[in-house]
């Protein structure tokens, strides 16, 4: 049982949970309008792991008036607060202007990393400061995309990107912030913030039933097939099937070990009691001669109780290292070890106290 229970641990360690926020039917993963609020409670649910989040914008260079942004929103713009929320991007695509940056994404430094085609597109240089004129892009209750002015971004070029393919991307970004940098100008604004795409990890996949209450409970809802199209980030896709899978084979195998548990308790408590009783039983003579120079009853019942706790103690240390050998779990070994000894020091309590009820006298004459 003990074994089995290592390997449900183990799996939780290995199978990871993988969650993604999606659009109310299903279809979307990404272009999607995932509020603040939720962004803030999944980001601070101890229930959640490496929390990944991408929003989108779009930008020019420099300022240009508001009614010829079609011409001049050139820029794809995409925050994200880990490397890992671009599938195809890696570490080794990056070329920063000194020491990498570890928490580059995490943070929210005024800068960006950009793709080596826009670096020639625009005559830029690493370490260069350019101006960002930019904008977000919303729906309204019709599902039609508009655009609005964000800010006038300063912003130093602290890296490049090498070409890479994206398989989460539909458009490629020209140029990567920091989220937070991002959620700064909504704020700085005052304008709702809405991220683009989310998914994380159970952090603890034994606790998936608490895990969906909280997600509940945020606001999230089970992907419903037959709801109309959107663009909300309000339904959570839990690809927990495999976890699932394995996870009911080895409760199947412990629930199992658990129901013979009694029985060999049982068992347990009976050989011990047994052992000990025959054990205490044979040495009646030796009682009664004791008793006989004049050795009193307690301190008869002391000695040979003394005696059998030596011995229960020099059975627990071997049993217990062959034990930890065999099943590597100190639980278990801690779970036998106290069966055997409450069950033998029992049974040898309760032939002390009939032996010490025998009469002295016919003890000695039926030992002849």
């Amino acid at each position: 049982m003990g074994s089995s229970k290592q390997q449900l641990k183990e799996l939780a360690a290995v199978n990871s949970v993988y969650c993604r926020i999606t659009n109310l039917n299903g279809t979307i993963e990404t272009g999607l309008e995932i509020k603040e609020d939720i962004v803030d409670k999944i980001q601070s649910s101890s229930q959640v792991k490496d929390a990944t989040f991408t929003v989108r914008l779009l930008a020019g260079e420099g300022e240009f008036p508001l009614e010829d942004w079609k011409e001049h929103l050139t820029l794809f713009i995409t925050g994200i607060n880990r490397i890992s929320a671009i599938s195809g991007l890696s570490e080794d695509k990056i070329h920063w202007k000194g020491k990498a940056e570890e928490k580059f994404f995490s943070s929210s430094v005024q800068g960006c990393l950009v793709s080596e085609s826009t670096m020639e597109k625009y005559q830029w240089n690493l370490g260069d400061t350019i101006s960002l004129n930019l904008y977000y892009q919303y729906y309204d209750e019709r599902n039609q995309l508009h655009y609005k002015p964000l800010e006038l971004m300063p912003i130093e070029i602290l890296g490049t990107l090498d070409p890479f393919i994206s398989t989460t991307e539909q458009v490629p970004s020209d140029i990567l912030i920091p989220f937070d940098t991002i959620r700064e100008c909504f704020s700085r604004k005052k304008s709702p913030f809405y991220a683009d795409s989310c998914f994380f990890y159970v952090n603890d996949p034994l606790q998936l039933n608490k895990f969906k209450e909280e997600m509940k409970s945020i606001g999230l809802l089970q992907k419903s097939p037959t709801a109309d199209y959107n663009y909300q980030g309000i339904s959570l896709t839990v690809r927990d099937s495999t976890f699932r899978a394995l996870g009911n084979q080895l409760l199947q195998s412990i629930d199992t070990l658990q129901s013979f548990l009694p029985l060999i308790g049982i068992t347990i408590i009976c050989i011990g009691y047994i052992a000990s009783f025959l054990l205490i039983n044979t040495r009646q003579r030796e009682f009664a001669l004791m008793r006989a120079i004049g050795v009193g009853r307690g301190m008869c019942f002391r000695l040979f109780l003394l005696e059998q706790l030596l011995l229960i103690l020099v059975g627990e240390i071997l049993g217990g290292g062959i034990t930890f050998l065999l099943f590597r779990s100190s639980v278990t070994v801690a779970i036998s070890g106290s069966i055997f000894f409450i069950s033998y020091l029992l049974g040898c309590m309760f032939a002390l106290w009939r032996m010490g009820r025998t009469s002295v006298i016919n003890a000695l004459f039926s030992m002849d």
